[in-house]
């Protein structure tokens, strides 16, 4: 259901206050694909449609909230619909104006984004790599 998704603001204050109060969090059911999109909600023929929250988007949230980002950057930052905005190397995660070093990175996989859901293993990282982000 459409309806079910939540709001990027409601996503962003969600995530400044886990960071905000050191609440680890485990984000779960629809993120199948990377980038935030609009895209089928079932894989039934004529499935309905809705725009679906990208795990890259939520995922760099919620460094980005841990680093002391304001919800204003993180809303900003779920609706990014750009694969390109995002840019990871060896050094940093980073989205347009913001960065978070690998190490905080790291950090906050480990201790404050600690899940993602998705149906499929294979899905998601065949979408990494069609859009080039791995190889």
């Amino acid at each position: 259901m459409p309806d079910a998704i939540p709001e990027p603001a409601a996503v962003a204050l969600f995530l400044a206050a886990c960071a905000s109060a050191g609440v680890p969090f485990k984000a779960t059911a629809g993120l199948h694909h990377p980038v935030r999109a609009e895209q089928a909600l079932t894989y039934e023929p004529g499935s309905p449609r809705a725009t679906m929250h990208g795990f890259l988007n939520v995922f760099a949230a919620a460094a980005f909230a841990r680093a002391g980002a304001p919800a204003s950057d993180l809303e900003t930052v779920l609706r990014e619909q750009d694969v390109s905005a995002f840019r990871l190397d060896g050094d940093a995660l980073a989205w347009r104006g913001l960065r978070v070093p690998a190490d905080a990175l790291a950090g906050a996989r480990r201790d404050f984004a600690v899940s993602f859901g998705s149906c499929s293993f294979a899905e998601p990282v065949a979408e990494l790599r069609a859009l080039g982000v791995i190889v």
